[in-house]
């Protein structure tokens, strides 16, 4: 009985410990077209930017974000917010490498890898794998700035945005060999293959180069041959690096884009996010500028007010436009 409360106490704290959210992801992210807040418990909330930026739509969060702000409901905002969790894992020991899983019910998930950098969260990313075939002698380090660019850069199953409902595993990932004799582009592709830490080759004259052969990203198993071949095949070679890139002090991840998401300092709390998305709603969009510019034109009132007299129609219309307001004349005269 005794080993049995022990065993439940160990995996009630082991449990404990890992549905906290991690510190570096607590807080408010603010993208280009939303805010996303991450709180204790696993908790996320996603608010869209919606109608060109103008509104601001609490589309997912938890049930108790109602109580500290009620939520307006109109044509945009529903009566409740979509309810998400989310879970996290460190795929890596020395980078801020994680998969974000978000969790939308009990049969649907997404798995996002995410690169952090200086409150920073980066989707499009490549992830450098040691291998020792690259030889680079003292003069190639002085004619390249970016020496630290040469090696094997792995692609990862990675996501354009954190979404509100569940994504599509990408079709291909593509990593890429970087040497000073050139740079090789890699083709993944899904497979149902078992994932295996076996190897394939692809040569260019005298040199072999090794990487592995499958990549296990985000719940999805990918290779670069075909069946139990070890070849690569359709290598695509260039003299330089065809992308631009950015990469860290460690020289061990190139991000591909600027940073999806950058974390508010000022702000971290739920009560903070939704103090943001009531002052960006009591805002009131400009009116457009008018379709024809003003002129100062004479209208000669006078004239058509001669022209109209005798006219029972015209006449009949007058009165009845009183009840409406004032005529266009009598407001030119007002002013």
């Amino acid at each position: 009985m005794k080993k049995f409360l022990f065993a439940l106490y160990f995996l009630c704290i082991h449990l404990l410990v890992f549905s906290q959210t991690p510190e570096i992801f607590k807080g408010i992210w603010k993208g280009q077209d939303r805010y996303i807040f991450m709180g204790e418990n696993n908790q996320i909330s996603i608010v869209l930017k919606e109608y060109y930026g103008w509104y601001l739509d609490r589309v997912c969060e938890p049930e108790h974000f109602s109580e500290i702000k009620e939520r307006r409901r109109n044509i945009s905002t529903g009566k409740k917010g979509i309810e998400i969790t989310t879970s996290f894992e460190k795929i890596s020991k020395s980078d801020e490498i994680w998969e974000l899983t978000i969790l939308y019910g009990k049969k649907s998930k997404s798995t996002i890898p995410i690169y952090i950098e200086d409150n920073k969260i980066y989707l499009d990313f490549l992830v450098k794998i040691p291998y020792s075939e690259i030889q680079v002698d003292s003069n190639a380090y002085a004619e390249n700035e970016e020496k630290n660019i040469y090696g094997y850069w792995q692609g990862l199953n990675t996501s354009d945005s954190i979404q509100i409902h569940e994504r599509n595993d990408i079709d291909n990932i593509i990593s890429w060999y970087i040497t000073p004799q050139g740079t090789y582009r890699l083709r993944f592709w899904e497979t149902n293959m078992k994932n295996e830490d076996s190897k394939a080759a692809f040569s260019d004259a005298a040199m072999l180069y090794t990487v592995n052969k499958h990549i296990y990203s985000a719940g999805q198993n990918y290779t670069c041959v075909n069946g139990k071949s070890s070849n690569i095949r359709n290598v695509e070679k260039y003299q330089k690096v065809p992308f631009k890139y950015q990469i860290n002090e460690q020289s061990s991840v190139l991000t591909l884009k600027g940073p999806y998401l950058v974390k508010l300092k000022e702000t971290a709390s739920a009560q903070d996010l939704l103090n943001i998305v009531e002052l960006a709603n009591s805002q009131r969009k400009p009116d457009p500028p008018p379709l024809f510019p003003e002129e100062n034109l004479d209208w000669h009132w006078d004239l058509i007010n001669e022209l109209e007299k005798g006219n029972e129609i015209i006449q009949a219309v007058r009165e009845r436009q009183k009840a409406f307001g004032p005529r266009a004349q009598d407001i030119v005269k007002k002013k």
